[in-house]
């Protein structure tokens, strides 16, 4: 290995760690050599203290597979899904309604708290509601949260200082009061 020199370095056209070849580069050279041959993982140093770049290269390719789009006939077999079995009956509703889709639990969850808009799906546990019922109760979590200023990314969604939480008990007192 041929090292260039300028002023400060001495001529030098040994490897690094001959005896006969010193100065500050080659001692750089060494540390780093060194450093590498102690904290590096088999098989990424070659001999002479280089990199193996072959270390860094895949030893398999991983082929991902297509993922399937959400669409209109996978909304409207949600639609029915929560219309028959109600919200948390996830695998139910992928088992009856969105055949040929491969849709987990989380991904379908994800889909109706879009449709209702709502987050948390924590208080629609149970819930049954058809193509309607479900658009009233987006509506209806719409206005709730842009009157609270929970209103993100299109879903009503709890903030750090309970607003939310405040505002949905306020609803339940009137409620009450009025009965």
């Amino acid at each position: 290995m041929e090292l260039q020199t300028n002023q400060t370095y001495m001529d030098c056209a040994a490897e690094p760690g001959a005896s006969y070849c010193q100065g500050p580069l080659v001692d750089r050279l060494q540390y780093v050599i060194d450093m590498r041959r102690r904290y590096s993982p088999p098989g990424m140093i070659n001999g002479d203290g280089s990199i193996n770049q072959e270390f860094f290269k895949p030893k398999r390719i991983v082929v991902l597979q297509p993922r399937c789009k959400w669409g209109k006939p996978q909304r409207d077999a949600l639609y029915k899904g929560l219309e028959v079995h109600g919200v948390g009956k996830w695998r139910e509703i992928a088992a009856d309604f969105l055949k040929g889709g491969k849709w987990d639990d989380q991904q379908i969850r994800m889909h109706a708290a879009r449709l209702l808009g709502s987050q948390s799906l924590a208080r629609y546990v149970g819930w049954k509601g058809n193509r309607e019922a479900v658009e009233r109760e987006y509506a209806r979590n719409k206005a709730i949260g842009e009157a609270t200023g929970c209103w993100k990314g299109g879903m009503l969604v709890e903030d750090n200082h309970g607003t939310l939480r405040k505002y949905m008990e306020g609803l339940e007192q009137q409620q009450g009061q009025q009965q």
